[in-house]
């Protein structure tokens, strides 16, 4: 028999024979990992706003690859940490996907503040790659949304029946995907980009980035008290005009300040944690969190324990992160901003180390048994697991939301 929680060994020793029935009708009462027969799983699963599901395919095709085989394939395995597997994705119910494009090569091979010129044209064969896999292979399994008819459409269908497919919208994780050229904004977002990270590890002329390699000290390429250089204030200008959300995922914490004060509309920290209960450089700020949701924002948080947790190194995190340090966090960001403003933005299929006791993002149901346990609400778990990322795409993707 699995054993009580202390909160749910209190809730039953508090209400004594009624805590004994509540515990036998309230599926966040009961041990982690039980299910009742007659149980329905829940409509809305998981919408995760940030995966790579896609990285290794174009990893091993891209024309980086196909110059340096060797050294393309000894990367792979790094991203091979986490899986997006699509049919065990849909097999789960997972409602939505945003697939984090990423060219690797085009962010590390250039200069760090000199975007590489073909980097749009290979952020848009990454684009048309993913889509012929869903138009071929990956077609009973998932299909894309290009806009927000298309997704609420997706959405709509009933899992029960086969019509069923897990939704997927495009998004970027650097704009390093311009490669320098702003007049490509409005040619992504007319190809379905939902939303772009203005920076990633480097700056690359948009703004100051947060180190995630303490190892290179230099790693930044501008110190992080420099914030958005006036092409990443235009960026967000032009990004904002077109109807693509603004990431501030990965900016140095004066970048985000300054972001915040240039954008007009609701901007998404996709994949984040709490600089409070982890004193990491691109974690954010307790004041940061509560301006973004102020503003209509909203908040992923990461499925990464060293980002999550004070470990003193990723073999400490390896050993021992765990999916409790997610629903710290989601306690944390829940208690400082409300339930309507915190959503789930894994980060898996990239170079991260999960939690032990999750490597598949189709393994969700792990995450949601934790959640329910700790807030015994099953509205406000489905909020954070899937509805506020609907909602926030739903009032936000778009020239005209």
């Amino acid at each position: 028999m699995s054993p009580l929680s202390r909160r749910r060994f209190l809730r039953a020793l508090g209400l004594g024979a009624a805590g004994a029935a509540a515990y036998a009708l309230c599926p966040g009462c009961r041990p982690r990992g039980a299910t009742p027969a007659a149980a329905r799983p829940p409509r809305r699963v998981l919408a995760d706003l940030h995966a790579h599901g896609w990285i290794d395919e174009w990893n091993r095709t891209t024309p980086f690859a196909r110059e340096y085989p060797l050294l393309v394939e000894s990367t792979a395995p790094l991203a091979n940490r986490t899986r997006v597997d699509w049919e065990r994705c849909h097999a789960a119910g997972v409602d939505l996907v945003c697939v984090a494009h990423y060219n690797l090569f085009d962010e590390w091979i250039s200069m760090p503040v000199d975007p590489n010129p073909a980097a749009y044209r290979h952020a848009v064969m990454m684009l048309d790659q993913l889509e012929g896999a869903l138009a071929g292979p990956l077609s009973p399994y998932a299909r894309l949304a290009r806009d927000r008819d298309v997704l609420a459409s997706l959405l709509a269908v009933d899992k029960s029946t086969g019509a069923f497919r897990t939704a997927v919208v495009h998004a970027l994780e650097g704009a390093h995907a311009l490669g320098g050229d702003i007049g490509a904004v409005e040619a992504l977002a007319a190809r379905g980009v939902a939303y772009m990270s203005i920076t990633h590890f480097f700056d690359k002329g948009v703004g100051s980035t947060a180190n995630a390699f303490p190892y290179f000290p230099d790693m930044g390429a501008s110190a992080p008290a420099v914030g958005l250089h006036p092409f990443g204030r235009e960026l967000i200008a032009e990004m904002e005009r077109v109807g693509v959300i603004v990431d501030v995922t990965h900016l140095s914490e004066t970048a985000v300040a300054d972001a915040l004060e240039t954008s007009r509309r609701p901007v998404l920290a996709s994949h984040a944690a709490s600089r409070t209960l982890a004193d990491r450089p691109y974690s954010l700020r307790d004041e940061h969190v509560v301006e973004i949701a102020r503003r209509g924002g909203l908040v992923g948080v990461i499925l990464y324990p060293f980002q999550l947790g004070n470990y003193s190194g990723t073999a400490e995190a390896r050993r021992w992160g765990r999916l409790r340090d997610v629903v710290r966090t989601v306690r944390h960001f829940v208690k400082l901003v409300g339930p309507g403003r915190v959503a789930i933005g894994s980060d898996f299929g990239a170079y991260i180390t999960p939690p032990r006791d999750m490597k598949r993002l189709s393994d969700v149901d792990r995450l949601r048994a934790l959640l329910l346990d700790e807030f015994s609400d099953e509205s406000l778990v489905d909020a954070v697991m899937a509805g506020n990322a609907i909602d926030f795409l739903m009032k936000n993707w778009g020239r005209d939301a």
